[in-house]
């Protein structure tokens, strides 16, 4: 006899079906005989016809997040009725929150399912310890227990009147918390005081936890799952090892030892963390094929600024060669040079010339005549490109880049769009001058942050979301992108014109902090971004560039960090007298 029934919880804040989840139950399917599933959230009719098109569930309960996930497993289990399923082999509770599984679970199942020591068994377990949960209670000791991501109960323990007893009296509660301590801590230790024996792939009970925030090895020790082949990892320990070192280890061992799709990782996390984690930037950065001869079906725009009109014959045969069917809006700064165009190019695909005047490089004009290009598919911005700053072949050598990665393999990134509907931009890899001479430091993006939380205030996002201050950000350089027009719409439409200086602008103007937000603009809006590809260089290159850095900005750092020490120092004293003044005030 061999009748198993899983019974699954799904939310997601979205109302969406995460394709980590799809997988998921593909992969349980061989091990469960009848797949019960139950969301916390909307589904609609096409999340649910892939469920049930793909025999991957048999049942499906629609409720409202109401007590968690314990109250659904409850209501799932009245549903059945306690009589029927004590006919099942086992029942087994599970929800959404975990991947996988990354490595064997078949064999586990079996392993467990054949000891007749154990009764109920999960993944993971955390040990006793002393809580303070709520601020107007006193401390309570949470006793060992089985996390509840995944709890399989044998025949035995579904028959019992202890079993029926505690599913039958579980509560809506609103308080998560509430709900730990009541239910998911307390559940190992009520069937064990019942008679009941449990057990679990990993005790994690007696092991050492110094380096860890909270000694709970589901959420934040991710290499030690992986030492031991967990098959079921948490999106919690993605979420609280984003910037974690060792998670990029991660990543790569999984690769290294797994079969599991490192995209479904990388693509929710993305949906319910940030876009640009380290661990993430590899699977976004795409080698693309310049070889590809069908063409796209996409209607195209691209904005061109000229402010210099010798590199227009090079963008018109890029775009020509590999673009092939577009509309094109050019932008310069003098009436001059909008007549010279006007005159050098009776071209049928040049759809509008605008004078812009010389403010705001090409980021100004490209706000300017954004609106022209709401309507098409895709929109690609450029700009002809020269860096005065440097020697000639900087500014040459950047430009060459982004179009080699951004207009060469023009088919193909459009392709990238047609088969990705929540791919919002494709940017351009980091110019290979600053993969020899570093790129902008922490200090210039920190002086660039204000700039950057004040553009974000004023983009009028239909679900704000959180911009977060980084040492790093992943942008497109120079602007130069391919673009939904709903990703960056509201972005565009935002008025900076009067926070943008004269020529020559300083290197953390408002128009470096445009720069740096286009990818999280496009995040906010619901897209995705990825990465063009122009070199691979290899950790030597790194290593000298980065040493480079340190050497050249030695004395800066030593700067900044007295600079840094002082404006602290006058902060407290301001503080300080402003705090006496207002003693002074009221004992007048």
């Amino acid at each position: 006899m061999n009748n198993k029934l899983l019974l699954y919880v799904h939310f997601n804040r979205n109302n969406e079906l995460s394709d980590h989840v799809i997988y998921q139950l593909k992969h349980l399917r061989q091990n469960f005989d009848e797949v019960f599933f139950i969301s916390n959230s909307l589904m609609d009719e096409n999340a649910l016809a892939t469920l049930t098109g793909q025999n991957l569930i048999d049942g499906f309960m629609q409720r409202e997040n109401k007590g968690y996930d314990f109250v659904a497993w409850s209501e799932a289990m009245k549903h059945y009725g306690f009589e029927k399923l004590a006919s099942y082999d086992s029942v087994t509770i599970m929800n959404d929150t975990c991947f996988g599984p990354v490595y064997d679970f078949e064999g586990i199942f079996s392993k467990f399912n054949k000891d007749s020591n154990v009764d109920f068994w999960g993944i993971t377990n955390n040990r006793s310890h002393k809580v303070k949960p709520w601020e107007d209670r006193e401390a309570i000791v949470l006793p060992d227990h089985i996390q509840s991501y995944f709890v399989n109960y044998k025949q035995k323990i579904v028959k019992s009147k202890a079993f029926e007893d505690f599913w039958t009296n579980i509560e809506v509660l609103d308080d998560v918390v509430e709900v730990i301590v009541k239910y998911e801590t307390a559940m190992t230790k009520y069937f064990e005081d019942a008679g009941f024996k449990s057990g679990v792939i990993f005790d994690t009970r007696k092991e050492e936890w110094a380096g860890m925030l909270v000694h709970d090895f589901s959420v934040f020790n991710l290499p030690e799952l992986l030492k031991r082949h967990i098959p079921f990892l948490k999106i919690k320990a993605f979420s609280y090892g984003a910037d974690n070192i060792y998670t990029p280890l991660v990543i790569e061992r999984l690769k290294q030892e797994t079969t599991y799709p490192i995209e479904l990782i990388v693509n929710h996390m993305t949906e319910v963390d940030y876009p640009d984690r380290e661990y993430m930037l590899e699977e976004k950065t795409l080698k693309l094929s310049t070889e590809i001869n069908k063409k796209s079906n996409l209607k195209i725009a691209i904005h061109l600024h000229a402010f210099y009109l010798d590199l227009i014959p090079e963008y018109l045969d890029y775009f020509d060669k590999y673009v092939q069917n577009y509309d094109l809006f050019i932008t310069t700064d003098t009436k001059d040079k909008y007549e010279q165009i006007i005159k050098s190019y009776p071209l049928n695909q040049i759809k509008k010339v605008l004078v812009t005047g010389n403010k705001g490089r090409d980021v100004l004009p490209w706000m300017e005549i954004s609106e022209l290009m709401a309507d098409y598919d895709l929109c690609g911005h450029f700009h002809t490109k020269k860096s005065k700053d440097n020697d000639w072949i900087v500014g040459e050598s950047w430009r060459r880049d982004i179009e080699y990665s951004l207009l060469k393999p023009a088919q193909a990134i459009f392709q990238e769009f047609e088969k990705n509907p929540k791919l919002g931009l494709m940017i351009a890899d980091v110019p290979s001058f600053f993969e020899h001479f570093y790129g902008p430091t922490y200090i210039t993006e920190r002086d660039i942050w204000p700039d950057m939380e004040e553009i974000w205030k004023k983009i009028n996002f239909e679900n704000p979301r959180g911009l977060k201050q980084k040492d790093s950000y992943v942008m497109s350089y120079g602007t130069m992108i391919w673009y939904r027009p709903q990703a960056l719409n509201n972005l565009l439409k935002v008025d900076i014109e009067a926070a943008v200086p004269e020529e020559p602008l300083p290197y953390n103007s408002i128009l470096h902090a445009f720069e740096r937000l286009l990818v999280y603009t496009s995040w906010a809006n619901g897209y995705d971004f990825r990465i063009s590809q122009i070199q691979t260089n290899n950790g030597f290159v790194a290593n000298f560039s980065a040493n480079r850095l340190l050497r050249s900005v030695e004395t800066d750092l030593t700067q900044t960090k007295l600079r840094d020490l002082v404006k602290m120092i006058f902060k407290k004293i301001k503080v300080i007298i402003a705090y006496r003044l207002k003693i002074g005030k009221k004992n007048k």
